[in-house]
């Protein structure tokens, strides 16, 4: 069992902490991501770090909406006890929240979006005429150039003609769900400077994370993604981290489970490049 699910540590001294908050349909996500830890080991081999060394809190969990001024405060909260945000919101639109707090400390953030979907300039059929689509799940991402955020879009396989010709026009930084390209690359493409990491599931192959919103065929797969944090956490100053974008349907619990295994080996990579926490034994290669 992983501490940080049913014992996490006191918020006075934790050093990570855990931000649940939901909006929309699926409000119970991220406690089913929460509460599956309980059914997991929180070693991980391949980096000897055990996270349940590592001071993680966990928030009460709290409802949000657009434009996510409650997410934005819990994280403006946690940098200011110079704690690690992890943000699980229900909908990964609620990134920019987070991101936004953090922005105002570091102007110079970047943002690493892993999706299977642009998440720009969506198809009309996909738009309301009544609805503002800005914070939308389907166009947040515009908020991010539109403040002139860098972003590099890992796993990418779908989105709208717009959105595409967009993207190709303004030389965004692509790492396409079906070239073979290497995490070096990932981390090469990024300025050197702060980054906050954007975690959609639905990044991930349909075969391994089931219960998520929009699946696209031909995701990454689980080491892809895995070695690909890993190279990041290495060489850049991680700031934050949004991980989400599980629904709630007939097949939670195991991509729940999924979600609560690639949040345990964040923490470690966190643990391991950022905290300096110790390795308890030799670190095995994920090639």
């Amino acid at each position: 069992m992983a501490r940080w699910s049913l014992h996490p540590s006191s918020q006075s001294n934790a050093k990570i902490v855990l931000i649940p908050t939901a909006f929309g349909h699926d409000t119970q996500a991220p406690m089913a991501i929460l509460n599956a830890g309980s059914e997991l080991c929180a070693f991980e081999p391949r980096l000897g770090i055990d996270v349940d060394s590592l001071a993680v809190a966990q928030l009460s969990g709290f409802v949000d909406e657009p434009p996510y001024a409650m997410c934005e405060a819990a994280v403006t909260q946690a940098w200011r006890r110079h704690q690690w945000p992890v943000l699980l919101p229900s909908t990964i639109s609620a990134s920019w929240g987070a991101i936004r707090a953090l922005w105002k400390h570091y102007l110079n953030l970047s943002v690493v979006h892993c999706s299977a979907h642009a998440n720009l300039m969506p198809s009309p059929e996909m738009t309301q005429l009544d609805q503002d689509m800005s914070y939308s799940s389907a166009s947040w991402v515009e908020l991010l150039y539109q403040h002139r955020l860098p972003v590099v879009h890992v796993g990418l396989r779908s989105g709208s003609a717009r959105a595409y010709e967009w993207l190709k026009t303004h030389h965004s930084l692509i790492f396409w769900a079906q070239d073979d390209w290497d995490p070096q690359q990932v981390v090469e493409a990024l300025p050197d400077q702060p980054v906050f990491l954007v975690l959609d599931c639905n990044v991930l192959d349909p075969s391994l994370m089931e219960a998520v919103h929009h699946p696209e065929p031909g995701g990454l797969s689980w080491f892809q993604l895995l070695r690909t944090c890993e190279a990041i956490f290495a060489a850049r100053s991680v700031i934050g981290l949004s991980l989400g974008g599980v629904a709630v349907g007939p097949s939670t619990r195991q991509t729940a489970r999924t979600a609560a295994r690639l949040l345990n080996w964040l923490l470690a990579c966190y643990g391991c490049y950022l905290l300096g926490a110790t390795v308890q034994s030799p670190a095995r290669s994920l090639d």
